[in-house]
């Protein structure tokens, strides 16, 4: 049974009453400083953890709504898992970067002399590259490692749950072309929502140098006076204003139903593990199911 992971959460998401509405408003409540991100968290994840149970429900009607009790609780564990996880990764590149100083350091001065000058040059290249490839499988590693902890987490509404990295990284092992299916389709998702802003920002900065030599050049012909022109200026301004906020509004409406799809497909990924028959958190996972492995939608 193919896993179309994103397309089953795009189609969930539409076949929910006021979706659009939802999702602006999880914006909205995304910008107030933590308490936000707590909320829309654990909105989404609870919609995840539903997935996860084999519900093929829509979004979730109340957005503080709390039916289950978990909302906030949910919501600030997912908020520690990633500060921890983003701490221990600043942390191990700066241990890399450490290492990899002294030993460039120590290599130059085992050989401080002209002559040996060149033979710097491959080990710094050969140590860059080597940086670089630890540092893209880190990506993944690290995303893959946030999403299924944040799922047992949702689950089992614990935060040590979360942070049981041999269940975390069983589940991973299972089936790590999945998640990388989600991983490739969010991103493409942020990257096609980056390149239309891109092009609107374009656009708008064009035809705002248009107006304004418009203006400019009325002024000169016209003979309006440098008031009149000050209150043109000022009136653009404002517009400009109004639409650069709209413009950073919509971006971050984007992110959210980018987050929402995400979480979303993660829910279903991790209902091919039987979560009716796990156990308590310190139990192993049951076998995977054979009828919903090795699928290849997105």
């Amino acid at each position: 049974m193919k896993q179309e992971y994103f397309f089953r959460a795009w189609r969930a998401v539409r076949g929910s009453d006021a979706w659009l509405g939802k999702v602006c408003l999880l914006a909205l409540v995304s910008l107030i400083p933590i308490f936000g991100p707590v909320v829309v968290s654990g909105y989404l994840l609870g919609w995840a953890r539903d997935a996860a149970w084999g519900m093929d429900n829509p979004m979730p009607k109340h957005i503080f709504g709390n039916e289950d009790g978990s909302l906030y609780r949910r919501g600030f564990f997912a908020l520690v898992i990633g500060l921890a996880t983003a701490v221990a990764v600043f942390a191990g590149i700066f241990v890399l970067m450490f290492l990899f100083g002294l030993a460039a350091g120590t290599f130059a001065a085992l050989f401080d002399s002209s002559h040996y000058t060149g033979l710097l040059v491959f080990p710094a290249l050969f140590g860059s590259f080597g940086v670089f490839a630890m540092g893209v499988v880190a990506v993944f590693a690290v995303q893959f490692f946030v999403w299924v902890a944040l799922m047992r987490m949702s689950i089992y509404d614990t935060l040590s749950s979360g942070f049981q990295f041999g269940h975390v990284w069983c589940m991973i092992r299972r089936d790590p072309a999945g998640l990388l299916r989600i991983f490739f389709c969010g991103l493409l998702a942020v990257l096609v929502v980056g390149a239309v802003m891109s092009v609107v920002w374009f656009v708008v900065l064009f035809l705002g140098m248009i107006v304004a030599m418009g203006v400019s050049g009325l002024a000169d012909y016209s003979g309006i006076s440098a008031l009149g022109l000050g209150g043109v200026a000022v009136m653009g301004l404002i517009a400009a204003l109004l639409f650069a906020l709209a413009v950073a509004y919509a971006s971050v409406v984007c992110g959210v139903m980018v987050q929402a799809l995400v979480y979303r497909s993660l829910g279903y990924w991790t209902a091919q593990f039987d979560v009716a028959r796990w156990g308590s958190q310190n139990d192993p996972l049951p076998p995977l199911c054979s009828q919903q492995a090795g699928g290849y939608g997105i």
